[in-house]
């Protein structure tokens, strides 16, 4: 161990640490709307219409 004092965050440095964290979390908040938007629009309307293979004999009952 060492006879050292912990070195400590001034205001400024901690100010500026803070505001990149925020920075950060926008950023990433902005890339999981976009993504979301894009799979979205990628999906389109024909998620409600897609084909149900094999699905009806399932549901069904064969009595």
């Amino acid at each position: 161990m060492s006879d050292e004092t912990p070195l400590r965050w001034s205001p400024d440095q901690l100010k500026r640490r803070k505001q990149r964290n925020v920075a950060l979390a926008l950023v990433l908040g902005a890339l999981v709307v976009l993504f979301f938007v894009v799979t979205v629009a990628k999906l389109g309307g024909n998620v409600a219409q897609r084909p149900t293979y094999g699905a009806l004999q399932m549901i069904e009952p064969t009595a």
